[in-house]
């Protein structure tokens, strides 16, 4: 959604579908937006108890469709109201959801992102007041593998890298490492992309290699 285009190739079967999710800083407030296909929208709004819309507005050449919903926190049995917000293009979507929100508050969300939608995805693209704190992530799901987080490479991204040297790999460093609780991870690091690889549980050793039979890299 920052406008970084990733391409994937290789052996493996790449039809599952992909998200890709940024956040956007509105003065105090931070929102969490997401993009798929029109599918993929409706099936989080389903999954998240929007049982259906109930206004839509014409926004940005698509149009905004909002629902309401409830969370409920299991501790104290209380429900929150919730607002589902999800923008729909020709084949695209964006979506989010908002917290004790209107519709008014969607639509004011939506004017602060300028959505363009090409034919394999969305940018949305801050302005005004708007900005965006970290480079937007695409997440995709490798069957054999195990999941890919992408995002650009920059100087704010790849301070999570380990202090350690990775090992070489064709177009930049693999690296290793475990998280407390969750067990270990994969970090690749190629010129201009940062791929965390969360591994399925028991292709851990394979990963590695099945990471090289794998082409990451941006386009144009």
């Amino acid at each position: 959604m920052d406008g970084t285009r990733v391409r994937l190739a290789g052996t493996h079967d790449l039809r599952r579908p992909w998200t890709s999710v940024a956040r956007v800083a509105v003065g105090p407030r931070l929102h969490e937006i997401s993009s798929g296909t029109r599918e993929d929208a409706r099936a989080w709004a389903e999954d998240i108890g929007v049982e259906r819309f109930t206004q839509e507005f014409r926004v940005q050449g698509g149009r905004l469709r909002v629902g309401e919903t409830a969370t409920r926190d299991p501790d104290t049995g209380l429900r929150e109201p919730l607002l589902a917000a999800v923008w729909e293009g020709r084949r695209h979507a964006v979506f989010t959801h908002l917290y004790h929100g209107r519709p008014a508050d969607a639509v004011a969300l939506f004017q602060t992102v300028r959505v363009t939608e090409h034919d394999d995805g969305i940018v949305a693209a801050p302005h005004g007041r708007a900005v965006s704190p970290d480079p937007a992530e695409l997440v995709k799901e490798v069957p054999g593998l195990g999941l890919l987080e992408i995002k650009a490479l920059t100087s704010r991204t790849k301070r999570v890298l380990p202090p350690w040297r990775g090992a070489p790999v064709a177009g930049g460093e693999l690296f290793r490492d475990t998280v407390e609780g969750q067990g270990p991870y994969f970090l690749l690091a190629l010129r201009s992309l940062l791929v965390t690889v969360l591994p399925e549980e028991d292709r851990l050793r394979e990963a590695p290699s099945r990471l090289a039979d794998l082409t990451i890299e941006t386009v144009r």
